[in-house]
């Protein structure tokens, strides 16, 4: 029963201490079980460690030279050390040598030899490979010589054909079983004289039940229609009942996407935001909820686009979107690019091989597989099929916009989506280029309405402020008012700027700048005048993008007159006199590059024609600069600047500005109407062009055709011979015919009569997910390292029915829940305890501890919080916003009520609590979860917000149900557990709330109330009874 504290220790503990004595309850409810590993415990050193100590170390520290007395192809040989000592200590990597000298951080401890050198990512693998453990393969496993051969392969267990088996029997076998599970697992149990416990009473099955297939609880009404119903297929109607719920299919595609790796975000340096790998995740929940046959579940994610070439509209979106299987897998490199994309497909190959089949097809990248039948042929032959297909690219930091996704719709249809594009984008143009011509008119009567652009908010003796930058303490003096009418409807002075010996500068940044792609015209303006009282100098003025990053024109200005360069010299444009004002006015044409211009003062003007930008010009106009004589020290000349303009509008010459007449009221209003409309119109063109034309999926399609070669030691670079795609050669190595990637091909083969691993793989999984463990106990690894089945024979007449039955999870899920070993109780007994303390051969039902997505739902449901809509896509920031920093990846938490599976997933950043309770690493096909103890898991429990809000919405459900604390207790006890309170449990419960009362003796009675109900809640939601499943 739930650990309410008696009330003679509940006396030592006042109220605000009252979490601390909760925290002991809560820590014992999780260690009071112990942990099982989870995941196969030497991937990391067969994808991360071997690689580098074949790369840098076992040349001179292998089986042929030990240097040093140092030996690093083994790990008995590493632990034993060279004559230094050890060359590692498991979780200690500030202790081992191989890694101090890797680093290079000791003069004399330094390797690899010379300037070669570990990349930092490389060390950090290697570091954290070590403060793991350290983990590498068995001793007393085949040496790297002695790999199964191929005759040898085909009597080993797994990769023989199926066999055909009977279910045994004798007198003990026939009496106690239920189905043919029940006489393979009664006589294994008869072999080892032992016998099973008995069976679970109802409420334990229905929960059990209920968990296994949607990863909920029972609610009180289910509950109670199952213990009145007596007939004989009572069960069978709730196993129905589930099997046919939505969340079925919520629960068994959450197994699914461990499997595949699932995540919402790319990983690697920026861990970009994939909009539309829930699609995927969607796909998959609805594939499990139609039982659709495993055979062709594994044929679309492998080929779906493919198949969809054929299949007709109504199912060509879910084929293609199927594929996400290969796209949702950790992904390389920040541009799409060969440098990078071996690494996605060593993923889809290592994925494939565990997922599918059990095979680490992932350890034949860099050499022939040290224990199992691969060749680096046959991972090279299945790598040209990868190569050959095109990738979505989620983004990166150098493309931030994602690109090749696969239509999920048919070609016809994509041309008639870009045909509507066009016309949208037309439509729109249109209307844009009507308001612009509009606004030209009006924009010319602006320009005499008695104002300036840009220095209204300048204060006068003191620094420039933006939009005026300077690069040294330039001071404003006072107003400097050109006699020309103002350019733009802003501001109503100009600015003066003292002389000088010094180089400081100022700028006027335009935003947004214009582009010479965008715009056919670009116009420029300003007035000057040079002081009076100004001494010999130069002023110079530049237009172009930035400081000195890409200047389009340049003009230079003594006292005495005014030059423009054009190329590599200076002309002459006209004579200037002190204390007299100068419009300059430049229209530049970007198709030609070409400029020409005027410098007017009030009696006059003298025009330019055919001068030419700077070559090096790169079309960007955003900044105006005002210098000295460039980048050397000199006399710069006092000068009053004002009516700076930039424009892709036609400016009128200076002349002519007085001519205009001002604006009416009306028409000021229309043209600020305008601007707003030209906003909005720009806004909806951004969002049309930053949209896909038509619906994607994050999949992949069909490539080029290319044979990729061997990578010798898994380097591009350093390439062998060419391979053929093929299939793998230990199962036939049948050649991909010319005409395509050859996925289908390898889909085919994958779901072949002639492979008998798939079937084989998945039943297994399935045997695994129902009772915990399964009967091979390594799930992603059937090969020579893993484990034998406990019951051989079992899994092989399993897997026939499965195949038998159209390849159905459901008719699997069927024949296991019906079996009498299903439904044991999970109670002890000392002798079967002390011979098979693991429980491999079954003889009671292995409690389970609820995995984090069924306890956070859990929480949810019996708090009624919980929303069983199946939601979209994430609310991910629009496209055009995504940025990049090393430093600070894509980082946001999308929580909701909906259930757990979708929630945001995230591969840098994991999401912190799935992290904390062992949910699925995305960065790795998981084949079986590992289950860690830690206090961090406890302090959740007792202090986490969502734990006290969903306690908070449990106490207001069951007080709005009953008035009475006893019926209150009662109902808690049902939604909570699944089971009816004891009299002892509720004498307990009530002496807990009225001790908690009391404790809290400064509260109102309402408020101490409502506290005590919601810590007896939070006592419910973490006992043993709620964090476990019997």
């Amino acid at each position: 029963m739930p650990d309410f504290t008696t009330p003679d220790r509940f006396k030592q503990i006042k109220p605000r201490r009252f979490v601390t004595g909760m925290a002991w309850a809560v820590c014992y409810a999780i260690f009071s079980h112990s942990a099982v590993s989870a995941q196969a415990e030497y991937d990391d050193y067969e994808t991360n460690v071997r690689p580098l100590l074949i790369k840098y170390c076992v040349k001179c520290h292998g089986a042929e030279k030990q240097e040093s007395g140092l030996r690093l192809d083994s790990s008995e040989y590493w632990q034993k050390g060279g004559i230094s000592g050890p060359a590692l200590v498991a979780g200690q990597p500030d202790q081992s040598l191989m890694l101090i000298a890797v680093k290079k951080t000791n003069p004399d401890l330094s390797m690899p030899p010379g300037s070669g050198r570990l990349s930092r990512e490389d060390i950090e693998k290697l570091e954290q490979w070590i403060l793991k453990g350290a983990k590498a393969p068995r001793n007393n496993v085949k040496n790297s010589d002695q790999r199964l051969s191929l005759d040898e392969a085909k009597e080993f267990w797994s990769l023989k054909p199926l066999q055909t088996v009977l279910p045994p029997s004798s007198s003990v076998i026939d009496r106690w079983s239920w189905s043919p599970i029940d006489r393979f697992i009664m006589s294994r149990l008869e072999q080892s004289g032992l016998a099973p416990v008995s069976d679970a009473d109802k409420r334990t099955l229905i929960r059990r039940a209920t968990f296994d297939l949607t990863g909920l609880p029972p609610t009180p009404e289910e509950i109670s229609s199952y213990l009145s119903d007596d007939a004989e297929d009572a069960y069978t109607k709730v196993v129905e009942r589930l099997l046919a719920s939505t969340a079925y299919g919520e629960r068994w595609g959450r197994h699914w996407l461990d499997i595949a790796r699932y995540s919402d975000t790319a990983g690697d340096g920026a861990d970009y935001p994939v909009r539309e790998a829930y699609k995927y995740r969607n796909w998959v929940i609805r594939s499990m909820n139609s039982d659709k046959p495993y055979d062709q579940f594994v044929r679309e994610q492998l080929a779906g686009d493919i198949l969809a070439e054929t299949a007709g509209t109504e199912n060509y979106a879910d084929l293609v979107t199927a594929t996400g299987f290969l796209a949702v897998g950790k992904r390389y490199g920040y541009k799409p690019s060969p440098d990078y994309q071996h690494l996605d497909f060593a993923d889809a190959i290592d994925s494939i091989g565990r997922s599918l089949m059990g095979l680490s097809l992932g350890c034949a990248r860099c050499h022939d597989h040290k224990y199992d039948p691969i060749t680096a042929e046959d991972y090279y032959a299945l790598y040209g099929i990868f190569q050959s297909t095109t990738w979505a690219f989620p983004g990166g930091e150098e493309q931030k916009r994602p690109s090749e996704f696969p239509a999920t719709v048919p070609p016809e249809e994509m041309k008639r989506l870009k045909e509507l594009r066009k016309e949208d984008l037309a439509s729109l143009a249109s209307k844009m280029e009507q308001l612009k011509r509009e606004r030209r008119k009006l924009d010319i009567g602006s320009r005499a309405g008695g104002s300036d652009l840009d220095l209204e908010h300048q204060r006068l003796g003191e620094p420039l402020q933006p939009p005026w930058v300077s690069s040294g303490p330039v001071l404003v003096e006072k107003d400097a008012q050109s006699p020309f009418a103002n350019v733009h409807p802003e501001g109503t002075r100009g600015v003066r700027i003292s002389g000088g010996l010094k180089t400081d500068g100022i700028r006027y940044v335009f935003e947004p700048g214009l582009r010479a792609e965008e715009n056919s015209k670009i116009y420029f303006n300003i007035d000057f005048r040079i002081s009076a009282d100004s001494r010999a100098g130069v002023t110079r003025f530049y237009l172009g993008q930035g400081v000195v990053q890409s200047l389009a024109v340049e003009f230079s200005v003594t006292e005495s007159q005014m030059f423009l360069k054009n190329g590599n010299e200076w002309e002459l444009l006209t004579p200037i006199k002190d204390g007299y004002w100068y419009s300059l006015q430049i229209e530049i044409d970007t198709a030609s590059r070409n400029y020409r211009g005027s410098v007017a003062t009030l009696e006059g003007s003298t025009s330019f024609v055919d001068k030419r930008t700077a070559p090096e010009w790169n079309g960007i106009a955003d900044c105006f600069i005002c210098d000295g004589f460039g980048h050397k020290d000199g006399e710069v000349l006092s000068r009053d600047i004002d009516n700076v303009a930039l424009t892709s509008l036609e400016l009128l010459p200076s002349g002519r500005r007085l001519e205009i007449p001002k604006l009416t009221v009306n028409e000021v209003e229309r043209l600020k109407e305008i601007d707003q409309l030209l906003g909005r119109h720009e806004g909806v063109k951004q969002k049309i062009l930053l949209e896909p034309v038509y619906p994607v999926a994050y999949g992949v399609s069909e490539g080029e055709e290319i044979d990729a070669f061997v990578q010798l030691r898994g380097e591009p670079d350093n390439v062998g011979d060419e391979v053929p795609r093929r299939f793998i050669e230990v199962l036939g190595g049948d050649k991909v015919p010319d005409g395509g990637s050859g996925r289908l091909q390898l889909a085919d083969w994958i779901t072949s009569d002639r492979n008998p691993l798939t079937a084989r793989v998945f039943v297994n999984r399935v045997w695994q997910w129902h009772f915990g463990r399964g009967l091979v106990d390594t799930p992603s690894d059937f090969g020579s390292r893993g484990e034998k089945p406990s019951h051989p024979k079992l899994l092989e007449w399993l897997t026939r029915q499965f195949i038998k039955n159209n390849w159905s999870l459901k008719y699997l899920h069927r024949l296991i829940m019906h079996s009498r070993v299903y439904q044991l109780s999970s109670e002890d007994e000392a002798r079967a305890v002390e011979s098979d303390p693991e429980n491999r051969l079954h003889w009671r039902f292995s409690r389970k501890p609820l995995d984090a997505e069924s306890m956070r739902d859990a929480m949810l449901a019996v708090s009624g919080n919980l929303d069983r809509a199946m939601p979209g896509a994430h609310p991910f920031p629009d496209v055009g916003t995504w940025n990049y920093t090393i430093h600070n990846p894509f980082y946001a938490v999308y929580d909701t009520n909906h259930r757990s599976v979708y929630l945001m997933q995230q591969r840098n950043r994991r999401h912190p609590y799935l992290e904390l309770f062992d949910a699925a690493d995305p960065n790795v096909s998981i084949g079986k979860r590992q289950q860690t103890i830690t206090p961090t898991q406890a302090l959740y429990l007792m202090n986490s917000e969502f734990v006290h809000a969903q306690a908070h919405r449990l106490a207001h459900r069951i007080a709005i149900k009953y008035p009475s604390r006893p019926e209150r207790i009662r109902y808690a006890f049902e939604l909570a557990l699944g089971k009816s309170a004891t009299t002892k449990e509720i004498r307990s419960a009530t002496e807990f709330l009225a001790r908690y009362i009391l404790e809290l003796g400064r509260s109102t009675e309402g408020d101490a109330q409502k506290q005590a109900w919601e810590a007896f809640s939070r006592v419910l939601l973490t006992s043993n009874e709620f964090l476990f499943v019997d």
